[in-house]
Protein backbone atom coordinates (compact mmCIF):
# COMPACT_ATOMS: atom_id res chain seq x y z
CA UNK A 1 0.00 0.00 0.00
CA UNK A 2 1.22 3.54 -0.73
CA UNK A 3 1.99 5.91 2.25
CA UNK A 4 -0.63 8.94 2.11
CA UNK A 5 0.75 11.65 0.56
CA UNK A 6 1.32 14.75 2.95
CA UNK A 7 1.40 18.68 2.01
CA UNK A 8 4.74 19.64 1.63
CA UNK A 9 7.55 17.98 3.48
CA UNK A 10 11.23 18.07 3.03
CA UNK A 11 12.88 14.96 1.07
CA UNK A 12 14.99 12.54 2.88
CA UNK A 13 18.75 12.35 2.51
CA UNK A 14 17.93 9.20 0.29
CA UNK A 15 15.45 10.68 -1.78
CA UNK A 16 18.47 14.06 -2.41
CA UNK A 17 20.20 11.22 -3.46
CA UNK A 18 18.09 9.41 -5.82
CA UNK A 19 16.83 12.96 -7.15
CA UNK A 20 20.70 13.94 -7.88
CA UNK A 21 21.21 10.87 -9.46
CA UNK A 22 17.98 10.98 -11.75
CA UNK A 23 18.54 14.34 -12.58
CA UNK A 24 21.92 13.47 -13.89
CA UNK A 25 20.76 10.25 -15.65
CA UNK A 26 18.05 12.67 -17.27
CA UNK A 27 20.64 15.47 -18.28
CA UNK A 28 22.59 12.28 -20.33
CA UNK A 29 19.35 11.04 -21.95
CA UNK A 30 19.12 7.90 -20.24
CA UNK A 31 15.47 8.30 -19.99
CA UNK A 32 14.62 4.74 -18.78
CA UNK A 33 17.23 4.70 -15.79
CA UNK A 34 16.37 8.08 -14.92
CA UNK A 35 12.64 6.94 -14.49
CA UNK A 36 13.48 4.49 -12.03
CA UNK A 37 15.82 6.84 -10.17
CA UNK A 38 13.00 9.19 -10.04
CA UNK A 39 10.03 6.97 -8.97
CA UNK A 40 12.39 6.20 -5.76
CA UNK A 41 12.27 9.81 -5.25
CA UNK A 42 9.15 9.47 -4.66
CA UNK A 43 9.14 6.46 -3.17
CA UNK A 44 11.11 7.91 -0.51
CA UNK A 45 9.21 11.43 -0.20
CA UNK A 46 6.18 11.64 -1.68
CA UNK A 47 5.83 14.94 -0.53
CA UNK A 48 8.76 16.35 -2.47
CA UNK A 49 7.44 18.32 -5.36
CA UNK A 50 10.84 19.13 -7.11
CA UNK A 51 10.84 15.31 -7.50
CA UNK A 52 7.12 14.97 -8.52
CA UNK A 53 8.45 17.98 -11.37
CA UNK A 54 11.19 15.89 -11.99
CA UNK A 55 9.79 12.74 -12.35
CA UNK A 56 7.18 13.83 -14.75
CA UNK A 57 9.85 15.82 -17.15
CA UNK A 58 11.34 12.35 -17.37
CA UNK A 59 8.03 10.92 -18.08
CA UNK A 60 7.18 13.61 -20.59
CA UNK A 61 10.63 12.25 -22.18
CA UNK A 62 9.31 9.38 -22.55
CA UNK A 63 6.04 10.06 -23.94
CA UNK A 64 4.15 9.10 -21.06
CA UNK A 65 2.06 12.30 -20.77
CA UNK A 66 -0.92 11.09 -18.93
CA UNK A 67 1.39 9.50 -16.07
CA UNK A 68 3.08 13.18 -16.41
CA UNK A 69 -0.20 15.45 -15.79
CA UNK A 70 -0.52 12.58 -12.73
CA UNK A 71 2.76 13.80 -11.12
CA UNK A 72 1.96 17.58 -11.72
CA UNK A 73 -1.22 17.30 -10.33
CA UNK A 74 -0.51 15.54 -7.12
CA UNK A 75 2.48 18.50 -7.03
CA UNK A 76 -0.12 21.06 -7.24
CA UNK A 77 -2.02 19.44 -4.31
CA UNK A 78 0.97 19.92 -1.89
CA UNK A 79 0.03 23.08 -1.83
CA UNK A 80 -3.57 23.48 -1.34
CA UNK A 81 -3.29 27.42 0.34
CA UNK A 82 -0.30 28.89 -1.41
CA UNK A 83 -0.37 30.09 -4.86
CA UNK A 84 2.32 31.18 -5.28
CA UNK A 85 4.16 27.92 -4.75
CA UNK A 86 1.11 26.62 -7.42
CA UNK A 87 1.65 28.95 -10.20
CA UNK A 88 5.00 27.62 -11.12
CA UNK A 89 3.72 24.01 -10.95
CA UNK A 90 0.20 25.38 -12.78
CA UNK A 91 3.15 26.21 -16.08
CA UNK A 92 4.90 22.84 -15.77
CA UNK A 93 1.41 21.44 -15.75
CA UNK A 94 0.73 23.31 -19.41
CA UNK A 95 4.00 22.85 -20.80
CA UNK A 96 3.17 18.97 -20.48
CA UNK A 97 0.00 19.44 -22.37
CA UNK A 98 1.68 21.42 -25.03
CA UNK A 99 4.39 18.84 -25.63
CA UNK A 100 1.37 16.43 -25.80
CA UNK A 101 -0.28 18.67 -28.84
CA UNK A 102 -3.31 19.50 -26.48
CA UNK A 103 -3.72 22.88 -26.80
CA UNK A 104 -7.09 23.29 -25.16
CA UNK A 105 -5.80 21.47 -21.93
CA UNK A 106 -2.80 23.71 -22.04
CA UNK A 107 -5.07 26.83 -22.35
CA UNK A 108 -7.73 25.29 -19.37
CA UNK A 109 -4.37 25.66 -16.94
CA UNK A 110 -3.27 28.71 -18.15
CA UNK A 111 -6.34 30.46 -17.43
CA UNK A 112 -6.77 29.09 -14.62
CA UNK A 113 -7.51 31.68 -11.31
CA UNK A 114 -3.95 30.33 -10.27
CA UNK A 115 -2.14 32.54 -13.17
CA UNK A 116 -4.58 35.55 -12.55
CA UNK A 117 -4.18 38.70 -12.72
CA UNK A 118 -0.99 38.85 -14.42
CA UNK A 119 -0.42 42.22 -12.40
CA UNK A 120 0.26 39.71 -9.73
CA UNK A 121 2.98 37.48 -11.59
CA UNK A 122 6.61 37.79 -11.50
CA UNK A 123 9.06 38.56 -13.87
CA UNK A 124 10.13 34.76 -14.86
CA UNK A 125 6.32 33.42 -14.44
CA UNK A 126 5.03 36.40 -16.99
CA UNK A 127 7.95 35.26 -19.71
CA UNK A 128 6.81 31.42 -18.93
CA UNK A 129 3.06 32.38 -19.80
CA UNK A 130 3.25 34.63 -22.65
CA UNK A 131 5.35 32.20 -24.42
CA UNK A 132 2.88 29.46 -23.76
CA UNK A 133 0.11 31.34 -24.72
CA UNK A 134 2.00 32.29 -27.90
CA UNK A 135 2.28 28.59 -28.29
CA UNK A 136 -1.76 28.09 -28.25
CA UNK A 137 -2.40 30.83 -30.07
CA UNK A 138 -4.01 33.16 -27.61
CA UNK A 139 -1.74 36.15 -28.75
CA UNK A 140 -4.33 38.74 -27.25
CA UNK A 141 -3.42 36.88 -23.59
CA UNK A 142 0.48 36.19 -24.30
CA UNK A 143 0.76 40.15 -24.90
CA UNK A 144 -0.76 41.09 -21.68
CA UNK A 145 1.63 38.68 -20.67
CA UNK A 146 4.62 40.18 -22.48
CA UNK A 147 3.89 43.77 -21.96
CA UNK A 148 3.29 43.70 -17.94
CA UNK A 149 7.08 41.22 -17.95
CA UNK A 150 8.12 44.60 -20.00
CA UNK A 151 7.11 46.79 -17.50
CA UNK A 152 9.34 44.78 -15.14
CA UNK A 153 12.31 44.86 -17.21
CA UNK A 154 12.22 47.33 -19.83
CA UNK A 155 15.94 46.58 -21.15
CA UNK A 156 15.77 42.88 -22.05
CA UNK A 157 16.30 42.10 -25.78
CA UNK A 158 14.61 39.18 -25.40
CA UNK A 159 11.38 40.14 -23.81
CA UNK A 160 11.58 43.16 -26.64
CA UNK A 161 11.68 40.84 -29.19
CA UNK A 162 8.83 38.15 -27.83
CA UNK A 163 6.63 41.44 -26.92
CA UNK A 164 6.91 42.96 -30.21
CA UNK A 165 6.17 39.58 -31.88
CA UNK A 166 2.88 39.75 -30.10
CA UNK A 167 1.73 43.21 -30.88
CA UNK A 168 3.19 42.00 -34.78
CA UNK A 169 0.50 38.88 -33.94
CA UNK A 170 -2.37 41.28 -33.07
CA UNK A 171 -2.10 44.03 -35.42
CA UNK A 172 -0.18 46.49 -33.34
CA UNK A 173 2.42 47.24 -36.34
CA UNK A 174 3.88 50.73 -35.22
CA UNK A 175 4.85 49.43 -31.53
CA UNK A 176 5.77 46.27 -33.34
CA UNK A 177 8.55 48.25 -35.40
CA UNK A 178 9.43 50.52 -32.39
CA UNK A 179 10.52 47.74 -30.39
CA UNK A 180 12.23 45.50 -33.13
CA UNK A 181 14.20 49.31 -33.95
CA UNK A 182 15.28 48.77 -29.35
CA UNK A 183 15.76 45.02 -29.88
CA UNK A 184 18.32 45.98 -32.86
CA UNK A 185 19.49 48.79 -30.65
CA UNK A 186 20.59 46.49 -27.55
CA UNK A 187 21.62 43.67 -29.82
CA UNK A 188 22.75 44.20 -33.29
CA UNK A 189 23.41 40.63 -34.01
CA UNK A 190 19.67 39.53 -33.29
CA UNK A 191 19.03 38.87 -36.94
CA UNK A 192 15.89 37.56 -36.81
CA UNK A 193 14.54 41.18 -35.41
CA UNK A 194 15.86 42.55 -38.76
CA UNK A 195 13.54 40.10 -40.98
CA UNK A 196 10.55 40.25 -38.80
CA UNK A 197 10.89 44.04 -38.86
CA UNK A 198 11.01 44.25 -43.06
CA UNK A 199 7.74 42.50 -43.07
CA UNK A 200 5.41 45.04 -40.75
CA UNK A 201 4.73 47.17 -43.16
CA UNK A 202 5.59 47.82 -46.94
CA UNK A 203 9.12 50.17 -47.18
CA UNK A 204 9.39 53.09 -48.96
CA UNK A 205 12.11 55.29 -50.32
CA UNK A 206 11.80 57.95 -47.42
CA UNK A 207 11.34 55.30 -44.74
CA UNK A 208 13.48 52.03 -45.35
CA UNK A 209 16.71 49.89 -43.89
CA UNK A 210 18.13 48.81 -47.17
CA UNK A 211 21.42 50.61 -46.14
CA UNK A 212 21.73 49.27 -42.74
CA UNK A 213 20.75 46.01 -44.03
CA UNK A 214 23.47 46.11 -46.78
CA UNK A 215 26.05 47.15 -43.53
CA UNK A 216 25.27 44.28 -41.86
CA UNK A 217 25.60 42.10 -44.82
CA UNK A 218 29.15 43.45 -45.41
CA UNK A 219 30.69 42.04 -42.52
CA UNK A 220 32.95 38.97 -42.81
CA UNK A 221 32.53 36.91 -40.05
CA UNK A 222 28.75 36.67 -40.32
CA UNK A 223 27.20 33.49 -39.37
CA UNK A 224 24.79 31.24 -41.59
CA UNK A 225 21.63 32.17 -39.92
CA UNK A 226 22.67 35.88 -40.29
CA UNK A 227 22.78 35.49 -43.65
CA UNK A 228 19.50 33.74 -44.28
CA UNK A 229 17.71 36.24 -41.97
CA UNK A 230 19.74 39.34 -43.39
CA UNK A 231 18.79 38.44 -47.07
CA UNK A 232 15.21 37.54 -47.01
CA UNK A 233 14.95 40.97 -45.22
CA UNK A 234 16.53 43.00 -47.87
CA UNK A 235 15.03 41.12 -50.82
CA UNK A 236 11.50 42.22 -49.54
CA UNK A 237 13.19 45.61 -49.10
CA UNK A 238 13.89 45.53 -52.42
CA UNK A 239 11.00 43.94 -53.62
CA UNK A 240 8.57 47.22 -51.71
CA UNK A 241 10.68 49.28 -53.68
CA UNK A 242 10.02 48.01 -57.06
CA UNK A 243 13.68 47.35 -57.64
CA UNK A 244 12.77 43.74 -58.48
CA UNK A 245 16.34 42.60 -59.80
CA UNK A 246 18.34 43.26 -56.46
CA UNK A 247 15.33 41.82 -54.64
CA UNK A 248 15.70 38.96 -56.78
CA UNK A 249 19.53 38.37 -55.91
CA UNK A 250 19.23 39.28 -52.66
CA UNK A 251 16.81 36.63 -52.44
CA UNK A 252 18.64 34.03 -54.55
CA UNK A 253 21.75 34.15 -51.94
CA UNK A 254 18.61 34.11 -48.93
CA UNK A 255 17.94 30.42 -50.34
CA UNK A 256 20.97 29.24 -51.04
CA UNK A 257 22.03 29.86 -47.64
CA UNK A 258 18.45 27.81 -46.02
CA UNK A 259 18.80 25.22 -48.41
CA UNK A 260 22.44 24.42 -47.56
CA UNK A 261 21.56 23.84 -43.93
CA UNK A 262 18.88 21.92 -44.20
CA UNK A 263 18.98 17.96 -44.42
CA UNK A 264 15.81 17.33 -46.79
CA UNK A 265 15.80 15.00 -50.10
CA UNK A 266 12.45 15.54 -52.38
CA UNK A 267 11.91 12.50 -53.28
CA UNK A 268 10.57 11.41 -50.03
CA UNK A 269 8.11 13.66 -50.00
CA UNK A 270 6.90 12.82 -53.61
CA UNK A 271 7.27 8.63 -53.33
CA UNK A 272 5.18 9.50 -49.98
CA UNK A 273 2.54 11.02 -52.09
CA UNK A 274 2.55 8.65 -54.61
CA UNK A 275 2.55 6.04 -51.79
CA UNK A 276 -0.62 8.09 -50.64
CA UNK A 277 -2.00 7.62 -54.51
CA UNK A 278 -1.73 3.94 -54.62
CA UNK A 279 -2.82 2.95 -50.96
CA UNK A 280 -5.62 4.73 -51.34
CA UNK A 281 -8.47 3.99 -54.08
CA UNK A 282 -11.69 3.60 -54.19
CA UNK A 283 -11.60 0.46 -52.27
CA UNK A 284 -11.67 2.65 -49.49
CA UNK A 285 -15.46 3.64 -49.63
CA UNK A 286 -16.10 -0.05 -48.97
CA UNK A 287 -14.76 0.26 -45.29
CA UNK A 288 -17.33 0.49 -42.39
CA UNK A 289 -18.85 3.19 -42.06
CA UNK A 290 -19.00 6.53 -40.08
CA UNK A 291 -21.77 8.68 -39.05
CA UNK A 292 -22.73 11.10 -41.36
CA UNK A 293 -22.69 13.73 -39.24
CA UNK A 294 -19.60 13.44 -37.27
CA UNK A 295 -16.59 16.35 -37.91
CA UNK A 296 -20.02 18.39 -38.82
CA UNK A 297 -18.44 21.02 -36.59
CA UNK A 298 -15.25 21.34 -38.49
CA UNK A 299 -14.19 23.57 -42.02
CA UNK A 300 -11.21 22.86 -43.21
CA UNK A 301 -8.96 24.92 -45.46
CA UNK A 302 -6.37 23.02 -47.45
CA UNK A 303 -4.05 23.04 -50.31
CA UNK A 304 -0.46 24.97 -50.78
CA UNK A 305 1.09 27.71 -47.71
CA UNK A 306 0.56 31.13 -49.11
CA UNK A 307 -2.53 30.87 -51.16
CA UNK A 308 -4.89 32.81 -48.95
CA UNK A 309 -5.87 30.82 -45.88
CA UNK A 310 -5.56 33.06 -43.32
CA UNK A 311 -7.85 35.40 -45.25
CA UNK A 312 -10.17 32.91 -45.83
CA UNK A 313 -10.23 32.06 -42.46
CA UNK A 314 -10.98 35.58 -40.56
CA UNK A 315 -13.64 35.74 -43.46
CA UNK A 316 -15.50 32.67 -42.08
CA UNK A 317 -14.46 33.31 -38.28
CA UNK A 318 -16.64 37.05 -39.39
CA UNK A 319 -19.86 34.68 -39.03
CA UNK A 320 -19.30 35.00 -35.36
CA UNK A 321 -20.13 31.45 -34.18
CA UNK A 322 -16.79 30.25 -36.69
CA UNK A 323 -13.30 30.01 -34.84
CA UNK A 324 -9.83 29.28 -36.15
CA UNK A 325 -7.85 26.78 -34.27
CA UNK A 326 -5.04 27.73 -36.73
CA UNK A 327 -2.79 25.33 -38.32
CA UNK A 328 -2.87 22.61 -36.08
CA UNK A 329 -1.34 19.14 -36.69
CA UNK A 330 -3.84 17.37 -34.83
CA UNK A 331 -5.51 15.17 -37.52
CA UNK A 332 -1.88 14.21 -38.51
CA UNK A 333 -1.06 13.79 -35.16
CA UNK A 334 -4.35 11.14 -34.24
CA UNK A 335 -3.67 9.25 -37.61
CA UNK A 336 -0.37 8.31 -36.64
CA UNK A 337 -1.29 7.13 -33.16
CA UNK A 338 -4.08 4.99 -34.52
CA UNK A 339 -1.78 3.89 -37.50
CA UNK A 340 0.90 3.16 -34.83
CA UNK A 341 -1.48 0.90 -33.33
CA UNK A 342 -2.84 -0.95 -36.37
CA UNK A 343 0.87 -1.37 -37.91
CA UNK A 344 2.09 -3.27 -34.70
CA UNK A 345 4.54 -5.16 -35.46
CA UNK A 346 5.27 -4.92 -38.88
CA UNK A 347 8.25 -3.84 -40.81
CA UNK A 348 6.81 -0.69 -43.13
CA UNK A 349 8.98 2.56 -43.33
CA UNK A 350 5.59 4.42 -43.07
CA UNK A 351 2.83 3.18 -40.40
CA UNK A 352 0.02 5.55 -42.11
CA UNK A 353 0.64 3.93 -45.66
CA UNK A 354 1.45 0.87 -44.02
CA UNK A 355 -2.12 0.51 -42.24
CA UNK A 356 -3.99 1.79 -44.40
CA UNK A 357 -6.66 -0.43 -44.78
CA UNK A 358 -6.72 -1.64 -41.22
CA UNK A 359 -7.37 1.92 -39.48
CA UNK A 360 -10.04 2.29 -37.25
CA UNK A 361 -10.92 5.46 -39.15
CA UNK A 362 -14.20 5.99 -36.75
CA UNK A 363 -11.93 6.35 -33.65
CA UNK A 364 -9.42 8.40 -35.58
CA UNK A 365 -12.41 10.94 -36.32
CA UNK A 366 -14.15 11.10 -33.03
CA UNK A 367 -10.73 11.25 -31.13
CA UNK A 368 -9.79 14.56 -33.75
CA UNK A 369 -13.23 16.36 -33.21
CA UNK A 370 -12.70 15.87 -28.87
CA UNK A 371 -9.64 17.83 -29.51
CA UNK A 372 -11.03 20.24 -31.54
CA UNK A 373 -14.41 21.00 -29.88
CA UNK A 374 -12.21 21.60 -26.61
CA UNK A 375 -10.38 24.45 -28.11
CA UNK A 376 -13.87 25.23 -30.32
CA UNK A 377 -15.48 25.29 -26.97
CA UNK A 378 -13.20 27.64 -24.77
CA UNK A 379 -13.30 30.14 -27.51
CA UNK A 380 -16.98 30.61 -27.24
CA UNK A 381 -17.50 28.74 -30.73
CA UNK A 382 -20.01 25.99 -32.32
CA UNK A 383 -17.87 25.71 -35.74
CA UNK A 384 -14.16 25.46 -35.62
CA UNK A 385 -11.50 25.79 -38.44
CA UNK A 386 -8.34 23.78 -38.95
CA UNK A 387 -6.52 25.65 -41.87
CA UNK A 388 -3.12 23.72 -41.85
CA UNK A 389 -2.24 23.40 -45.48
CA UNK A 390 -0.73 20.18 -45.27
CA UNK A 391 -3.75 18.14 -44.49
CA UNK A 392 -3.88 18.22 -48.06
CA UNK A 393 -1.92 15.16 -47.77
CA UNK A 394 -4.61 13.33 -45.55
CA UNK A 395 -7.46 14.07 -47.22
CA UNK A 396 -8.95 10.95 -47.75
CA UNK A 397 -8.70 10.15 -44.34
CA UNK A 398 -10.67 13.18 -43.60
CA UNK A 399 -13.25 12.48 -45.49
CA UNK A 400 -14.15 9.15 -44.35
CA UNK A 401 -13.27 9.77 -40.78
CA UNK A 402 -15.15 12.94 -40.68
CA UNK A 403 -18.10 12.81 -43.12
CA UNK A 404 -20.03 15.81 -42.38
CA UNK A 405 -16.73 18.27 -41.97
CA UNK A 406 -16.55 21.29 -45.07
CA UNK A 407 -13.04 20.44 -47.01
CA UNK A 408 -12.26 23.67 -48.44
CA UNK A 409 -9.56 23.78 -51.22
CA UNK A 410 -7.67 27.18 -51.56
CA UNK A 411 -6.25 27.42 -55.32
CA UNK A 412 -3.78 30.19 -56.59
CA UNK A 413 -2.06 30.76 -60.09
CA UNK A 414 0.82 27.53 -59.81
CA UNK A 415 3.61 30.41 -60.15
CA UNK A 416 2.07 33.36 -57.70
CA UNK A 417 2.29 29.91 -55.58
CA UNK A 418 5.61 28.41 -55.72
CA UNK A 419 6.85 32.16 -56.38
CA UNK A 420 4.88 32.90 -53.27
CA UNK A 421 6.20 29.91 -51.03
CA UNK A 422 10.13 30.40 -52.45
CA UNK A 423 10.36 33.92 -51.51
CA UNK A 424 8.92 33.00 -47.38
CA UNK A 425 11.64 32.34 -44.83
CA UNK A 426 9.60 29.62 -42.55
CA UNK A 427 10.68 28.31 -39.27
CA UNK A 428 11.11 25.07 -40.08
CA UNK A 429 8.40 24.19 -42.17
CA UNK A 430 8.36 23.43 -45.84
CA UNK A 431 12.00 22.19 -46.74
CA UNK A 432 11.31 22.47 -50.40
CA UNK A 433 11.00 25.93 -50.57
CA UNK A 434 14.25 27.05 -51.29
CA UNK A 435 15.12 25.87 -54.47
CA UNK A 436 13.16 26.58 -57.47
CA UNK A 437 13.27 22.90 -58.94
CA UNK A 438 12.02 21.66 -55.75
CA UNK A 439 9.51 24.21 -55.40
CA UNK A 440 7.93 23.26 -58.66
CA UNK A 441 8.70 19.69 -58.39
CA UNK A 442 6.66 19.63 -54.54
CA UNK A 443 3.98 21.29 -56.58
CA UNK A 444 3.10 19.02 -59.36
CA UNK A 445 2.89 16.53 -56.73
CA UNK A 446 0.94 18.00 -54.51
CA UNK A 447 -1.14 18.70 -57.43
CA UNK A 448 -2.06 15.09 -58.95
CA UNK A 449 -2.38 13.96 -55.21
CA UNK A 450 -5.24 16.92 -55.33
CA UNK A 451 -6.43 15.21 -58.57
CA UNK A 452 -7.12 12.08 -56.76
CA UNK A 453 -8.77 13.21 -53.87
CA UNK A 454 -11.61 14.98 -56.20
CA UNK A 455 -11.90 11.87 -58.65
CA UNK A 456 -12.24 9.85 -55.33
CA UNK A 457 -14.23 12.40 -53.23
CA UNK A 458 -15.65 14.34 -55.95
CA UNK A 459 -18.30 15.54 -53.70
CA UNK A 460 -16.40 16.62 -51.18
CA UNK A 461 -13.89 19.41 -52.17
CA UNK A 462 -14.87 23.15 -52.03
CA UNK A 463 -12.87 24.84 -54.46
CA UNK A 464 -11.79 28.53 -53.74
CA UNK A 465 -9.37 30.11 -56.14
CA UNK A 466 -7.48 32.99 -54.62
CA UNK A 467 -7.90 35.67 -57.20
CA UNK A 468 -11.37 35.56 -57.48
CA UNK A 469 -12.02 36.21 -53.66
CA UNK A 470 -9.52 38.70 -53.47
CA UNK A 471 -11.53 40.50 -56.53
CA UNK A 472 -15.09 39.42 -55.45
CA UNK A 473 -14.82 39.28 -51.98
CA UNK A 474 -18.77 39.82 -50.99
CA UNK A 475 -19.69 36.97 -53.86
CA UNK A 476 -17.54 34.65 -53.40
CA UNK A 477 -17.83 34.86 -49.86
CA UNK A 478 -21.39 34.60 -49.71
CA UNK A 479 -20.73 31.34 -51.84
CA UNK A 480 -18.84 29.84 -49.84
CA UNK A 481 -20.80 30.33 -46.45
CA UNK A 482 -23.88 28.89 -48.40
CA UNK A 483 -21.34 25.52 -48.97
CA UNK A 484 -19.94 25.50 -45.86
CA UNK A 485 -23.96 25.40 -43.80
CA UNK A 486 -23.09 29.29 -42.50
CA UNK A 487 -25.48 32.12 -43.00
CA UNK A 488 -24.50 34.76 -44.30
CA UNK A 489 -25.64 38.33 -44.36
CA UNK A 490 -24.54 42.13 -44.98
CA UNK A 491 -22.10 42.56 -41.98
CA UNK A 492 -20.17 39.63 -42.14
CA UNK A 493 -17.51 42.00 -44.06
CA UNK A 494 -17.79 44.94 -41.73
CA UNK A 495 -16.89 41.92 -38.81
CA UNK A 496 -14.24 40.89 -41.27
CA UNK A 497 -12.72 44.41 -41.02
CA UNK A 498 -12.82 45.12 -37.32
CA UNK A 499 -11.74 41.67 -36.63
CA UNK A 500 -8.76 41.93 -33.90
CA UNK A 501 -8.23 38.31 -33.36
CA UNK A 502 -4.65 37.66 -33.49
CA UNK A 503 -2.21 35.56 -36.26
CA UNK A 504 1.04 34.39 -36.25
CA UNK A 505 1.60 33.30 -39.65
CA UNK A 506 3.40 34.45 -42.32
CA UNK A 507 0.48 36.66 -43.46
CA UNK A 508 0.44 38.58 -40.02
CA UNK A 509 0.99 42.35 -41.29
CA UNK A 510 -0.52 41.35 -44.50
CA UNK A 511 -3.97 40.54 -43.14
CA UNK A 512 -3.73 43.98 -41.33
CA UNK A 513 -4.18 45.31 -44.84
CA UNK A 514 -7.11 46.12 -47.07
CA UNK A 515 -8.37 43.12 -49.75
CA UNK A 516 -5.84 44.06 -52.00
CA UNK A 517 -4.75 42.52 -55.76
CA UNK A 518 -0.96 43.34 -55.87
CA UNK A 519 0.02 39.67 -55.19
CA UNK A 520 -1.79 38.76 -57.98
CA UNK A 521 0.60 38.11 -61.07
CA UNK A 522 3.26 39.32 -58.93
CA UNK A 523 5.57 36.31 -60.28
CA UNK A 524 5.84 38.49 -63.36
CA UNK A 525 8.33 41.14 -61.86
CA UNK A 526 10.62 37.92 -61.89
CA UNK A 527 10.04 35.97 -64.96
CA UNK A 528 13.42 35.93 -66.30
CA UNK A 529 14.85 34.61 -62.92
CA UNK A 530 11.68 32.28 -62.41
CA UNK A 531 12.20 30.22 -66.01
CA UNK A 532 13.65 27.01 -64.30
CA UNK A 533 10.49 26.87 -62.04
CA UNK A 534 8.65 27.81 -65.29
CA UNK A 535 9.95 24.96 -67.28
CA UNK A 536 9.02 22.37 -64.61
CA UNK A 537 5.91 23.19 -64.41
CA UNK A 538 5.44 23.44 -68.44
CA UNK A 539 7.12 19.62 -68.55
CA UNK A 540 4.27 18.51 -66.10
CA UNK A 541 1.93 20.42 -67.93
CA UNK A 542 0.65 23.11 -65.32
CA UNK A 543 -1.37 25.94 -66.76
CA UNK A 544 -0.08 29.49 -65.64
CA UNK A 545 -0.43 31.70 -67.95
CA UNK A 546 -4.12 31.76 -68.19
Amino acid sequence: MQPKIEFSSEPSSEAKRAYTKARELFRKGKLAAAQDAAKAVIDCSPGFASGRRLYADILIGCGQFSAARDQLQQALGLFPESVERRRPIQLHLATAFVREGDLAGALRVLQSADLAPVEQLDLALLSQLGYLLTLCESHGSALQAFEAALRERPDDPLLLFNCAAANRAMGKLERAEALYDRVLALNPDDWEAYKNRSDLRKQTPDHNHVRELQQRLARADLPQVAKVQLHFALAKEYEDLGEYSASFDALQLGCGARRSGIDYELDRDLSVMQGITDAFDTNFLDQPSVPESLGQEIIFILGMPRTGSTLLDRVLCAAGDVVSAGEPDTFARTLLLEARRASEGRDGQNPILDAAGDLNIAEVGSAYVRQLKARAQLAGGRRIIDKNPMNFLYLGWIARALPGAKIVHLCRNPMDTCFAIYKTLFKSAYPFSYDQAEMAEYYCGYRKLMHHWKQIFPERVIDVHYERLVAELAREGRNLYQACDLAWSDGILDSYYRDHTGTATASAAQVRQPVYLTSVNKWQHYGKELIPMQEILRREGVDFDG
